[in-house]
């Protein structure tokens, strides 16, 4: 499955279940509002550090995008 979908759907829901608006998550991982809603909508595939930061923000786990990222996986799985 296409890392963006799988990615973009667990920052949602977890931004969600916080009660946090997009706006206060992209001044807590130090991005744009517009950078924010890309990643989220799976438009845009976050910079290494910005994906580390939102997966330690929402406490993911990071095994899950694992083969998602993988080198072998289709580019175009989505």
């Amino acid at each position: 499955m296409c890392f963006e979908f799988i990615f973009s759907g667990d920052l949602y829901h977890a931004r969600k279940r916080r009660g946090w608006s997009q706006q206060k998550v992209a001044e807590m991982v130090a991005i744009s509002v517009r950078e924010y809603q890309n990643i989220e909508r799976g438009r845009v595939t976050p910079h290494l550090k910005t994906f580390l930061r939102l997966v330690f923000l929402f406490d993911l786990n990071i095994e899950l995008y694992r083969e998602a990222l993988t080198v072998h996986a289709p580019v175009s799985s989505c």
